[in-house]
């Protein structure tokens, strides 16, 4: 029995000696990780699965944060090919793909169906949007000189839409005498790889010849930008805490040659709200949706930017039991004033590793300015890992834990 459990104890530490921050489970891989999810910041599952549910305005725009209603999205997909032939060497090749998008409608929208506008004030609402979606490939290289782990990742990463940070304004005023006036404008611009004319218009895709795409995808692909990511690693306390730090630095910028612009525009104007009751009010409005023009661009865009720290921690020996936390700071478009937005990542994750035969994980996160709880399974065959996760995010702390969002990650690795 006693050697028994001496086996036991050796298996459970055996790692500890070569402990990574990311420890590979194969010399030879192959596999994909895909990831996506939505969220809001107000609306829960928990609140609208009920059975007698009851529509109260004044409490929705209670709950709604002062930085108003947020609705995000994303997608990540990445296949990869890896060789481990030990810690001084490691040598990776990846592509895929990886979109984002997210829209706001400020804190006053839901004021005004919550509590009503007084006679004799002006507000206005603000709606925000953009998002990007890009293709990114790239080589990685790790290493380790003595006690330190380098891994250098250089990029491609090619843009296909990109919609910049784009505001439109929704604006009215009141008087006293039952005067009500409204203006609302906005603009919207989309840049691609690709001509939108073709596929919003004509659908003249569908009679363009091969050698025509061929030489447009050709074009687009050339388009792509580079960045560079270094990460580092180094043991302290005897392996017993693993502190790591990153970055991600884009270094040239992809471009976009289409461009694709529509302007819309609303007025209001009613001379005497309570002489509707009557027919004594004045009521005029006109609008313009506008067009979609299409025109030729030379867009420079840049992949965020992304520095952080990471760590492992393990308190009892062994890598049976880790606690993984993480710092970062993202700034998406760094070197446009205009578009710059800048925001801080975090999580922490304890981790589960039964024999480097099955893994759990439970975790807490802030990633890309959304709450992520999540929890997940690792199945390791040697030959074949499967990875799993699901979460619940929202946008702010406390609905991240009544369904407002949901998260699914799937990995799959097989190899010896």
């Amino acid at each position: 029995m006693k050697r028994i459990f001496s086996a036991a104890v050796f298996l459970l530490s055996s790692a500890f000696v070569f402990a990574e921050l990311h420890k590979p489970n194969r010399i030879f891989e192959v596999g994909f990780d895909a990831e996506g999810g939505f969220s809001n910041n107000s609306l829960a599952a928990t609140e609208l699965l009920v059975k007698d549910l009851v529509l109260d305005l004044q409490k929705m725009a209670d709950d709604v944060p002062d930085s108003g209603w947020n609705l995000d999205l994303f997608v990540r997909e990445k296949n990869f090919l890896n060789i481990n032939a030990g810690q001084r060497f490691r040598l990776g090749f990846f592509a895929g793909v990886e979109g984002n998008g997210n829209f706001n409608i400020s804190h006053d929208f839901f004021d005004i169906f919550g509590t009503g506008y007084k006679v004799g004030e002006s507000k206005s609402i603000d709606l925000d949007t953009y998002g990007d979606v890009y293709l990114t490939g790239g080589v990685s290289f790790g290493t380790r000189i003595r006690k330190l782990g380098i891994r250098i990742t250089p990029s491609y990463y090619v843009p296909i839409v990109y919609i910049p940070k784009t505001n439109a304004t929704v604006s009215w005023s009141t008087t006293e005498d039952g005067e009500i006036r409204a203006h609302a404008q906005a603009e919207f611009e989309v840049y691609s790889a690709f001509d939108l004319s073709k596929v919003l218009e004509d659908s003249d895709y569908e009679n363009v010849s091969d050698e025509e795409l061929s030489e447009e995808i050709q074009k687009s692909l050339s388009n792509g930008g580079f960045d560079l990511q270094i990460e580092a690693e180094y043991p302290l306390f005897g392996n017993a805490f693993e502190l790591g730090a990153f970055a991600r630095v884009p270094i040239l910028p992809g471009k976009l040659n289409y461009k694709a612009s529509r302007t819309i525009t609303a007025d209001f104007y009613q001379s005497n709200f309570l002489g509707k009751l009557n027919d004594e009010s004045e009521t005029e409005s006109e609008h313009d949706f506008g067009e979609f023009s299409y025109s030729t661009a030379d867009k420079e865009v840049y992949r965020p930017m992304r520095l952080g720290l990471e760590g492992v921690w393990r308190p009892f020996g062994g890598t049976w039991f880790a606690l993984e936390p993480m710092a970062a700071c993202v700034i998406r478009s760094p070197y446009d004033a205009d578009e710059r937005i800048v925001y801080p990542e975090f999580s922490l994750d304890a981790r589960l590793n039964f024999f480097n035969f099955l893994g759990l994980n439970v975790g807490t996160a802030y990633l890309d300015q959304i709450f992520v709880q999540r929890v997940g399974l690792m199945l390791n065959a040697r030959v074949i890992e499967i990875d799993a996760q699901v979460s619940l995010r929202s946008g702010t702390f406390e609905k991240s834990f009544k369904g407002a969002g949901l998260g699914a990650y799937l990995g799959f690795r097989v190899g010896l």
